[in-house]
């Protein structure tokens, strides 16, 4: 049974925002209610109209929307024997499908979906983008529209993402602690968002001659679309999302 996404009448906004901010929507939020929180499995999603998580380097996070609240994930991909170690629960795609989809109705509901995580840091190199791919293969098989910002490329200093969902005004809030702090180079601000929707970042390029500092800064401003398609090797947004 698969989705008829004909019916979607809805558009969720994607807003990038700081983490002062993330901070002041999410602070007051019961955690046990409202936090996707460690150790990041199936068994941790959430549902409901205000939902959040933080620490996202390499996991794969995200949002499954029907305009009015959401079920959002935090899935950690660290495999069986690193998991077994741990006393935790490694990577499994078939309890993520189960969980992701369970209680919804694909014939009746109306869903889109948003991706957000995972690393490939070269464009042949495999780390968890496989992952990533088996996730998104689950909204793919089943005609559930998404949007994907996955496989982070190198670009030399990585922060963590957060996720917030707020159903009153149907928008993905994403901020990074990058954000408004000191860039690599010790000067300049290493993300910023400027005031006409604009994200200005610094761009790094190792120093071959071995003159002076170990990586050259290059500073550059896009709009948001453009930043995230300068971190990811995979973006792509669906006709029920927008970039705020």
């Amino acid at each position: 049974m698969i989705v008829n996404n004909d019916k979607i009448t809805f558009t969720s906004n994607i807003k990038l925002i700081t983490p002062s901010k993330f901070k002041q929507l999410t602070s007051k939020l019961s955690k046990k209610k409202h936090e996707v929180g460690y150790p990041w499995t199936p068994e941790t999603l959430k549902t409901g109209k205000k939902i959040y998580t933080t620490s996202i380097m390499d996991c794969i996070a995200g949002v499954i929307i029907n305009g009015r609240k959401s079920k959002m994930f935090h899935l950690c991909t660290r495999n069986q024997a690193d998991a077994k170690r741990t006393r935790q629960k490694g990577f499994n795609i078939k309890d993520a499908e189960h969980r992701l989809l369970q209680n919804i109705n694909l014939k009746k509901e109306k869903i889109h979906a948003f991706i957000l995580g995972g690393f490939q840091f070269k464009e042949n190199s495999k780390y968890n983008v496989n992952k990533l791919n088996k996730i998104i293969k689950i909204f793919k098989k089943n005609n559930i529209p998404y949007t994907v910002i996955g496989a982070r490329k190198d670009v030399h200093f990585f922060g963590k993402y957060s996720l917030y969902y707020e159903a009153k005004n149907d928008t993905i809030y994403i901020t990074n602690n990058l954000i408004h702090s000191k860039g690599l180079d010790g000067r300049s601000i290493e993300v910023e968002i400027k005031e006409n929707n604009k994200i200005a970042y610094n761009i790094y390029s190792k120093n071959e001659s071995q003159a002076g500092p170990m990586y050259i800064t290059q500073r550059k401003e896009t709009n948001l679309e453009d930043y995230f398609k300068s971190q990811f090797r995979k973006v792509q947004v669906s006709k029920f999302d927008n970039f705020a």
